[in-house]
């Protein structure tokens, strides 16, 4: 067995404790985030179907995570405290340990946060870019590659040393990783590039304030998870280079990115993301939806019927060479 006590792999067992408080830092604005998803959707008088594939969406999103963190600090509670004076130390456990079913556990929850995680995003792209089939094709097989990539890795994470799935496991890591990444960067520019394309036509249709709350640059972080797909970029760099800080961004990989969705599903709770009125709208020059005293697209089915009732005003608006649809 390898000295696993060398400088090198006491900086990688700081990566990995270092990786696991930035985990846990990123699970408690996950809390946050979700807590104040539910009180704005407890806050809604009528619910309809948007409404209900939020709550699923958002409940599966945060279970999955929540047990991919509980898996990972009680793992690493056994690595640090329980076996500290364990032959090779914690490195030499986790690797003599990998059927662990907390570790199995941990794992398998953190494969599928990504899954889910990234059918938002295929979304988003689809309803920005206008209901445009064809730019969400290339992603689609690519997040389909990477989802068949995904149970080959997850078996070798989970396998004994030294079998055929554990020494396979760094190469299904690489594609993983780097298939995770194309579908990221692919999506955070397109949805850049859209948002930017149709800043002006926004601003004409809506007025400068209103445009400011769907073209902004925080809009735009946030819509396009630019954020999370900076952080993958950066430890695909580090894995590749075979450092030993990668575990810093590994660990948390998980809920950084279940944190830039939860920001996507509660900006479209709050009525402040892109939706396909809006951009078909922003696409044609003429706008016309219902305005209320705090959002302009309701989550809930509006009987036709009943659109007189309603507190709310009807306008349309245009810009110039461009004439009202009767």
């Amino acid at each position: 067995m390898a000295d696993l006590s060398t400088p090198p792999n006491l900086t990688r067992e700081r990566s990995v404790f270092n990786g696991t408080i930035v985990a846990s830092l990123a699970y408690g604005a996950l809390v946050m985030l979700y807590a104040q998803l539910t009180q704005v959707l407890l806050s809604r008088p009528k619910r309809g179907k948007m409404y209900w594939a939020i709550v699923g969406y958002s409940t599966l999103l945060f279970l999955f995570a929540t047990i991919a963190i509980g898996g990972m600090l009680k793992f690493a509670e056994t690595i640090f405290i329980e076996n500290r004076t364990y032959e090779g130390g914690p490195v030499g456990f986790y690797i003599d340990h990998l059927t662990n079913q907390i570790h199995v556990m941990s794992q398998v929850s953190i494969t599928l946060v990504p899954w889910i995680g990234d059918i938002l995003m295929l979304y988003r792209l689809f309803v920005i870019w206008n209901s445009n089939w064809l730019i969400v094709t290339l992603p689609a097989l690519v997040y389909f590659a990477r989802i068949s990539m995904s149970i080959p890795l997850l078996l070798s994470q989970t396998r004994p040393l030294h079998t055929w799935w554990a020494i396979k496991s760094p190469i299904y890591a690489t594609v993983f990783y780097a298939l995770c990444v194309a579908l990221n960067l692919f999506v955070t520019c397109a949805i850049t590039i859209r948002l930017c394309m149709m800043r002006q036509k926004v601003e004409t249709v809506m007025g400068r304030l209103h445009a400011s709350f769907y073209t902004g640059f925080t809009t735009i972080i946030v819509e396009s998870g630019a954020f999370f797909s900076i952080w993958s970029l950066v430890y695909v760099i580090l894995m590749s280079r075979n450092s030993d800080t990668e575990g810093t961004f590994l660990f948390p990989y998980t809920h950084v990115l279940a944190i830039t969705r939860m920001l996507i599903v509660l900006r479209m709770a709050q009525d402040r993301a892109w939706s396909k009125d809006l951009a078909m709208a922003a696409t044609s020059g003429v706008l016309d939806w219902q305005v209320s005293s705090t959002h302009s697209i309701p989550l809930h089915d509006v009987p036709a019927s009943s659109e007189s009732s309603l507190p709310r005003s009807k306008y349309r608006h245009s810009y110039p060479g461009k004439h009202p649809a009767l």
